[in-house]
């Protein structure tokens, strides 16, 4: 991968992703949580709209973990160009 070469200091871009992932992960089970917490009496739950968030907030963490994934797919690769 030639265009490696020309990236200054590369480290810090995986564990920029690394850090971004893991927070990715936090939110991902902070928004379940309360997204799945028990409802307050006073107000109806909307179950298509919870199922709706649920869905998106899967798909978004299902990206964090790709771009993860390419992250350490690079980094495995420069370490073996090096």
């Amino acid at each position: 991968m030639p265009k490696l070469e020309h990236l200054a200091e590369p480290e810090h871009h995986w564990i920029d992703v690394n850090s971004l992932e893991e927070e990715a992960d936090t939110l991902y089970r902070d928004l379940l949580g309360d997204l799945l917490a028990a409802p307050d009496p006073a107000q109806p739950v909307d179950v298509l709209t919870v199922l709706k968030t649920k869905e998106v907030v899967e798909i978004l963490e299902e990206a964090a973990d790709a771009f993860e994934t390419v992250a350490n797919t690079v980094q495995s690769i420069a370490v073996k160009e090096s």
